[in-house]
Formats: C-alpha cells, sequence, structure tokens
C-alpha cells in the first residue's frame, strides 16, 4: 500500500545521520511526505510549538544528545494543542512499550527498519481520501 496521494509533513527526531538517511528513503517510496530532521530535542518542540512547519507525525528515537525522547515525549503530550499529534517511538528494542504507551507514544518502529513496518504503521495514521 502506498500513500502517494497524501502529503504529510513529518518530523524525525534522531540522531543518526544514517537512520535519518534510511527512513527519509523508506518514507519516499510509500508517502508523498515532507521530512524534516532533527538530533536536537529543544529545536524539535520548537518546530513543533511553531506550527512552521504544521507537523503531522513524529518520529522519535528514544537515545538522543541532550534531551532523551522520553523527555520531549512528556513536553509534547503536556502541551494540549498536541494531544491528536501521532507519535511513534523508533527503537532498537521494545522493552519500554508499556511505559512509553502509557505515556502517550502512539506506537512503536523497531529497527532494523523496514518499508513493510513503516507501511503498516501509516496506515494506522493516514488514510487516503
Amino acid at each position: 500500500m502506498e500513500f502517494k496521494n497524501i502529503n504529510k509533513n513529518i518530523l524525525i527526531v534522531e540522531d543518526d545521520t544514517f537512520n535519518i538517511q534510511l527512513i527519509e528513503t523508506i518514507l519516499s517510496r510509500i508517502i508523498n511526505a515532507t521530512v524534516v530532521s532533527t538530533d536536537d530535542g529543544d529545536e524539535a518542540l520548537q518546530m513543533l510549538s511553531s506550527g512552521e512547519p504544521q507537523i503531522d507525525m513524529v518520529l522519535l528515537d528514544l537515545h538522543l544528545p541532550g534531551k532523551s525522547g522520553r523527555e520531549i515525549l512528556q513536553e509534547i503530550r503536556a502541551d494540549k494543542s498536541m494531544d491528536n499529534l501521532p507519535v511513534l517511538i523508533i527503537t532498537v528494542d521494545g522493552l519500554d512499550e508499556i511505559e512509553f504507551r502509557k505515556m502517550g507514544a502512539n506506537d512503536f518502529i523497531l529497527k532494523p527498519y523496514d518499508i513493510n513496518t513503516f507501511t503498516e504503521k501509516l496506515s494506522l495514521y493516514f488514510k487516503e481520501d
């Protein structure tokens, strides 16, 4: 399934350049998305709160320099204007999945990434009209 008729803005918060490139490549094959990325939690939160660009989904790594993915998720969920923003955790293990879901994570994508997993997860949040 592809979502080429859907235009979305996706924010990747990840500190590994290779992973960012891999996610961008996978996304480009299944969705017409504008992808912005940062490895800085404060910058991610600033982008989200400014609304420029309007972000439709966040792909959030847990292990970042500075602010952790946990802290970023907590701040996103503390802001009521972002209640409906899908936040998907991208991680090497799902050991804390229950805890992060309780904190407001919508879903998990486990590394290593593959196109089928991304397609399945995106289909839960983005529907073609």
